[in-house]
């Protein structure tokens, strides 16, 4: 009997040992990236790095973290970031946010509010940190822009799976619930009152090929870019405007996309509109894609829904060989 306490004594022990060493370990490259960011140039300024959680758990607070990236005028600011593991499986990370938080950007300044912002992420034992899976979980988000725009989420799901069939290439699906822009947002954007207060539908499906892995270098230097989307279904529904696309797209280094999409919209003139009013759609460009919609419709003999594939080449959408206006750039800053 003795023995089998002296035992468990020396095992409790060494493994304090091990708890305290790696608790301080972690505690210390935290500490060090950050400073590291700071060195770089960016801003980077947090009050201290605390760790807890002993014996089953690695749980280090970031105290009052404040992040500025001056290449993409990006900054983030919130009262703490955690991130936990157990200390058993110390590369399967929690990271969990604040109730509050402040991201600016070049353009403008977004308070968050949430009551519960988790991302459980997978990482590889190796020194990039290589993402092998992550899940985002959202509830009761608000988020409020200086530009006077707001919206709110219920749930937000997603996921993102690295896959083994090739290089850098993702399975990517996130699933709203509830997403409701704010009042003034919708009287703004609404005025034929076609809109309900919330989306009924809104979800992304898609595998999306990256010319770098998602790793710890995409904070630290430049986010990985697309270089090809097999877009499953992108699909949105809010009262009487319904939108679909699927398709497959080959994306260069500069952003420009090459490739075919089907498209199905209900009611896409207000589409239009929104678009416009959002500054998504630069006004300039209103006749066109209005022209072009006309177009659209009419193939189908019904003039309030469009149903065709679009093609994208050399920065312009077109149906057959008819161009219809510029294409977006897929860019990630």
């Amino acid at each position: 009997m003795r023995k089998v306490l002296w035992l468990l004594l020396i095992a409790a022990a060494l493994y304090s040992g091990y708890w305290f060493v790696a608790a301080t370990g972690s505690e210390r490259a935290i500490a060090a990236w950050l400073d590291g960011r700071e060195a770089a140039g960016w801003q980077a300024e947090y009050e201290g790095v605390e760790t807890g959680g002993y014996p089953l758990r690695f749980e280090r607070v970031i105290i009052a973290p404040q992040l500025a990236d001056p290449r993409t005028g990006v900054a983030y600011r919130a009262p703490f970031v955690e991130i936990s593991s157990a200390s058993y499986a110390p590369t399967a990370l929690t990271t969990t946010f604040a109730s509050e938080a402040t991201l600016s950007t070049p353009l403008q300044k977004i308070e968050i509010t949430q009551d519960e912002a988790t991302a459980d992420l997978f990482v590889e034992a190796d020194s990039a940190l290589t993402l092998e899976r992550a899940a985002v979980t959202l509830r009761d988000l608000s988020l409020t822009s200086s530009l006077d725009w707001g919206l709110s989420v219920a749930d937000l799901h997603g996921a993102l799976v690295r896959r083994a069939d090739g290089e850098n290439l993702y399975d990517i699906n996130a699933h709203f619930t509830d997403l409701a822009p704010s009042d003034g947002l919708i009287a703004a954007l609404d005025a034929d009152g076609l809109l309900s207060d919330r989306f009924e539908q809104l979800e992304f499906v898609a595998r999306v090929a990256f010319d770098t892995p998602w790793d710890i270098t995409a904070l630290e230097h430049r986010r990985p870019q697309p270089t090809r989307i097999e877009l499953e279904n992108l699909a949105a529904r809010w009262g009487k405007l319904d939108l679909q696309i699927a398709g497959n797209l080959d994306i260069d280094a500069r952003g420009v996309a090459t490739g075919r999409v089907a498209v199905k919209a209900r009611n896409w003139r207000e589409m239009v509109e929104i678009a416009v009013a959002t500054g998504a759609l630069p006004a300039d460009l209103e006749s066109l894609t209005l022209r072009a919609g006309q177009m659209l419709a009419g193939l189908k003999g019904n003039a309030d829904t469009i149903d065709a594939e679009l093609t994208l080449s050399d920065g312009m959408i077109s149906l057959g060989f008819i161009p219809i206006g510029p294409a977006p750039r897929f860019i990630i800053r």
